[in-house]
């Protein structure tokens, strides 16, 4: 499972399960409507080709192939931070080993979105000392984060923005902590791909 550590939300309610938009209060309230408009916001950045801004239409896992479009539903939200000089893409059943950090987004307690889940030893990335996560790259409940990862060469690091239609699903992930509905914002740099069958060794030097 990509998400190992949740942080606790403080000072919401719905502390152990996902919340229904029927149980927000406070810092979640309209929560539906506030993704939905955040994630607007960024597709039509996106379509109009600012701010760095594209969208990448998300993949079925499976077969690697696209999946429709419906009204933006399956498009994640991609801003290049650095380039990378790899020359291959992830295949479906490859392994990477990744830095990212996700966070929902701003909120009342949290005006840079609340940090949910973290590959880095503290809040600040340090590639010196932080060891990047390894991970199947189509074992994840988040299509949209192997999606982005499935489209990036090594040292590739992006801001990827995630709507809840490829994120979390409550029937996959029941007792997330992650409450409905929520757009997931992605920090994630791309450092190693290691090839099915081929790179048995996966241990980080």
């Amino acid at each position: 499972m990509l998400i190992a550590l949740a942080l606790p939300l403080l000072g919401v309610g719905c502390l152990f399960s996902s919340c229904s938009e029927k149980d927000e209060v406070g810092e979640y309230d309209n929560w539906r409507t506030r993704n939905q408009h955040y994630v607007d916001s960024i597709a039509s950045l996106a379509d109009a080709g600012r701010g760095g801004w594209t969208k990448i239409i998300a993949y079925n896992l499976n077969t690697r192939e696209p999946r429709p479009d419906l009204n933006n539903n399956y498009y994640i939200y991609v801003q290049k931070l650095e380039n990378g000089t790899g020359d291959r893409l992830p295949e479906n059943n490859d392994s990477v080993r990744v830095h990212y950090l996700g966070r929902l987004i701003p909120s009342m307690s949290y005006t840079q979105g609340n940090v949910f889940d973290k590959s880095y030893s503290t809040y600040t990335f340090n590639e010196e000392t932080d060891v990047p996560k390894l991970m199947p790259v189509t074992n994840s409940i988040i299509t949209g984060f192997s999606t982005a990862v499935m489209h990036m060469v090594e040292g590739d690091r992006w801001k990827v923005v995630v709507p809840y239609y490829l994120g979390y699903n409550p029937t996959v992930n029941p007792s997330s902590m992650v409450p409905d509905y929520s757009t997931l914002i992605f920090d994630i740099k791309l450092v190693r791909i290691y090839k099915y069958k081929k790179d048995k060794d996966t241990t980080w030097h």
